[in-house]
């Protein structure tokens, strides 16, 4: 029997030492951290575009009014001309009737108003005022058209600037809504394993504690049947063993004063963990929290209270705060995870977020550590 237990306690501490090699790999850099920093740069991007594409957007504005403007000109120049063909209608009419011209000298091919002024003149029958006035309202209109065309061409290239900057923002969209699944696929990834790996946690004590168990029952097993009875060898009885006093209890440790010291990287992993999750008033987990709730999970690991933010501000404060510390002051608390910030259970709107240290404490606060 003795044989058989050994083998079994072997076996079992085997299995033991395999989980704990097993929960060792789970302490790796969290495979999200990458996708985190991806969709912050994507983020960032997009805020760039939009940024671009409002500058794109009011310089179209300002083409597209001064085209109008222009337009408005061509439009009072194109009334001048009428005016002015107008009248000279009125003049060839009455030279036609005096006999002083030709009116099929003035309009045998004539293409339009311009060609007709340009014959007019030709035959002397426009003076040399009326002649300038024509030819300079002439000049002005082709000016005002090339300027037209000119500003069509600048606005035609701004559009496209803007189409191009709207497809850019439409894809760098898709993939800031793309990151952002995927980051919220791996978080509950993330935290179904690390329930996993406490689930772990949880049965190799539990192992650990029956093979302590089982080894001691060998070992006073095994004492009690080697022993020599010297009373029987002389024919008397073996008195009874004096009774022994009860040992003292120890005292249960203060859950508002730290006893351990706990791995940081630790600590911040499972500040990730547990990002997007609920904020509720008394919450200490598994699916919501308060502040002080979900700070003590991140420090052991356990759905448990170590106490308030009153508690936590009596703890031994820090100058050069390391990722897995804790950021506290009177009213609310979180984890620092370094550069500056901070994964804390915010409030109801927000749940479990990532801010800056300054933001989510309204620059009133101090570091501690557990």
């Amino acid at each position: 029997m003795r044989t058989a237990n050994t083998h079994k306690n072997m076996a079992r501490c085997a299995a033991t030492a395999t989980l704990a090699c097993v929960l060792g790999l789970g302490l790796a850099a969290p495979a999200y951290a990458d996708t985190a920093s991806d969709l912050a740069a994507a983020r960032t991007k997009l805020e760039q575009i939009g940024t671009q594409t409002q500058q794109i957007y009011d310089e179209l504005a300002t083409q597209t009014q001064a085209l109008d403007q222009t337009a408005g000109e061509i439009t009072q120049k194109q009334q001048e001309i009428a005016d002015g063909q107008a009248k000279l209608s009125t003049y060839v009419a009455g030279e036609y009737k005096t006999g002083g011209l030709s009116l099929l000298q003035v309009l045998t091919g004539v293409d339009d108003l311009s060609d007709m002024l340009s014959r007019l003149f030709y035959y002397g029958k426009v003076s040399d005022k009326q002649a300038q006035t024509i030819q300079e309202v002439k000049e002005l209109k082709q000016q005002l058209t090339d300027k037209q065309a000119e500003q069509e061409k600048n606005v035609a290239t701004t559009q496209k600037k803007v189409d191009e900057l709207n497809a850019q923002q439409a894809e760098a969209q898709n993939v800031v809504n793309s990151l952002d699944s995927q980051l919220q696929a791996e978080l509950a990834a993330e935290a179904e394993a690390n329930a996993a790996l406490q689930a772990g946690i949880n049965a190799s004590t539990a192992e650990k504690a029956t093979v302590s168990n089982e080894t001691a029952g060998t070992t006073e097993n095994t004492n009690n049947g080697g022993q020599t009875n010297n009373n029987n060898n002389q024919g008397g009885n073996t008195p009874a063993p004096a009774p022994q006093p009860a040992p003292t209890p120890a005292p249960a440790p203060t859950p508002s004063a730290p006893s351990q010291s706990v791995d940081g990287g630790s600590v911040v992993s499972r500040a990730y963990s547990k990002l997007g999750y609920a904020y509720s008033w008394g919450g200490i987990g598994p699916n919501s929290f308060d502040c002080s709730g979900f700070v003590s999970y991140c420090l052991t690991g356990r759905y448990c209270r170590l106490g308030t933010t009153v508690d936590f501000m009596g703890w031994t404060r820090v100058s050069d705060p390391q990722p897995g510390d804790v950021v506290v002051n009177s009213y609310h608390t979180g984890i620092y995870i370094g550069n500056g910030q901070m994964i804390h259970a915010s409030d109801y709107s927000t749940g479990v977020i990532i801010s800056s240290v300054a933001a989510g404490m309204n620059n009133n606060y101090i570091f501690v550590r557990y």
